[in-house]
């Protein structure tokens, strides 16, 4: 038999096989409970998310089968002899939905803690994560003259040895400007891009990633500063706000796989593409955060 005749013969086979068994991708549905929750001393509560897995019809958009939302559930976070027990309330959605979630204000995560997630929901498995914060960074940032000769802000962590070593950094930069406007005092901060595509015309600003120093242009933060004031403003004072994460591996992987940080609630719940959580699905994971203020004429020179 020639090549191209047995070549046919085989494809005639397997579609006489595929006619036979009709083939679906939907696996049985397994009903389990999904988390997110990231551990950020840099924000005022500590929030936890949870869902139900959800049966999907298949297609362009998942679309649910059965319903997602968990209405009642006992969440703790425990830290050494410490528990910190997480109210729920409903908040708003990005796309104006009413969501339930678990807060806690009184919680403050502190680096090189051991942090035990700890969900329970009658007639249920009880579901436990556990996570270990990064130390404490040391933000700095230093005015340099690379060889190109046009002015860097350089910015990095001052630790020399790790005892708890990040997975990955996030730097940010900011500039500040405090305007005296008819007896009250109006505060304006915006963020510093790395860069300009003028091509496109978008912005590039930092993303998580493993480099634990990061440059900024200084004539990328007085174009900024400066389109910040208007003719005959009254400015009080000017800022730089240098601030940098340190993540821990869970919240790392899960930002690399399904990009948390463009939308923090987008976790597939009939399929979660990363999984750090023991008995049921999701994401329980932490960072640090460190930042220090600095005079806006230590990075521009008039």
């Amino acid at each position: 038999m020639g090549r191209m005749a047995l070549m046919l013969f085989l494809a005639a086979a397997l579609l006489g096989v595929a006619c036979e068994d009709d083939f679906s991708p939907k696996s049985d549905f397994n009903k389990q409970l999904a988390v997110f929750a990231v551990m950020d001393p840099s924000q005022p509560m500590q929030v936890v998310r949870l869902a139900w897995s959800y049966d999907a019809e298949l297609g362009l958009t998942t679309t649910p089968l059965t319903d997602a939302e968990v209405h009642e559930a006992d969440v703790r976070v425990i830290r050494g002899g410490e528990i910190f027990i997480f109210q729920d309330t409903l908040v708003s959605s990005p796309d104006g939905k009413s969501v339930r979630s678990w807060f806690n204000r009184d919680l403050r995560p502190l680096p090189e803690k051991d942090y035990r997630l700890q969900v329970t929901i009658p007639g249920h498995p009880v579901i436990t994560s556990t996570v270990t914060l990064p130390s404490r960074l040391y933000v700095r940032a230093d005015l340099v003259r690379p060889d190109t000769g046009v002015d860097a802000i350089h910015v990095y962590h001052g630790v020399t040895s790790f005892v708890r070593q990040p997975a990955a950094f996030y730097f940010r930069l900011w500039v500040e400007i405090t305007k005296w406007n008819y007896g009250d005092t109006l505060i304006e901060r915006r963020e510093i891009p790395l860069r300009h595509i003028a091509t496109s015309g978008t912005w590039v600003y930092p993303s998580p990633g493993r480099a634990d120093e990061l440059s900024y242009s200084a004539g990328m933060l007085r174009e900024i500063a400066e389109g910040m004031m208007q003719p005959g403003d009254s400015i009080v004072a000017r800022r730089v706000i240098t601030q940098v994460y340190g993540l821990e591996s869970n919240f790392y992987s899960y930002f690399k796989i399904v990009r948390g940080f463009d939308d923090p609630l987008s976790m597939r719940l009939d399929a979660p593409d990363v999984s750090f959580i023991e008995g049921g699905l999701g994401v329980f994971g932490g960072m640090v955060s460190d930042s220090i203020v600095y005079n806006y004429y230590r990075f521009i020179r008039d």
